[in-house]
């Protein structure tokens, strides 16, 4: 019931944002889950070689603007059927974002942890990480146009 009166906190404008990023998640989540990875691989957007690459100042209003929709996107990912991982985290945000005119960079880095090769996913909007710590590249190797089957099937 406390989750139902959280809904009441956001605007009707929120609330399309948040209808819309729930069932982005669930198609992302379908598609990923249950498709070979040849059937999706081209909606998946190219990898940024590199956050700084294109650092220009984000105005006060475009980051406000972004924040809300991460944060939407974000309430949307915790309250679905399934647990949201990292990328569909950011094939969802980045699909809201781009729609809104936001054109953001997709990234992927590696890690190793305890002898395995951990992979993660983030977005930056021209040159600021928008849906992480600002620390995620001291965290994680970033990596350039590669082989994303490999890369991909460890994030899924």
């Amino acid at each position: 019931m406390a989750t139902i009166s959280k809904l009441f906190q956001f605007s009707f404008k929120e609330l399309l944002i948040l209808a819309e990023a729930w069932f982005a998640f669930f198609k992302w989540d379908l598609i990923i889950s249950n498709a070979r990875y040849a059937k999706w691989r081209d909606k998946i957007p190219e990898i940024s070689n590199n956050h700084k690459q294109n650092a220009i100042k984000v105005s006060t209003e475009e980051r406000l603007k972004i924040k809300t929709i991460i944060s939407i996107t974000e309430t949307a990912g915790r309250h679905h059927f399934r647990k949201m991982n990292c990328l569909r985290r950011c094939l969802t945000q980045k699909q809201l974002l781009d729609k809104k005119g936001y054109h953001c960079n997709f990234h992927i880095g590696v890690t190793i942890v305890q002898g395995k090769v951990k992979a993660h996913s983030w977005l930056t909007f021209k040159g600021e990480i928008i849906n992480d710590n600002d620390d995620v590249t001291t965290r994680y190797s970033e990596l350039q146009q590669v082989d994303k089957q490999k890369i991909l099937y460890a994030l899924k």
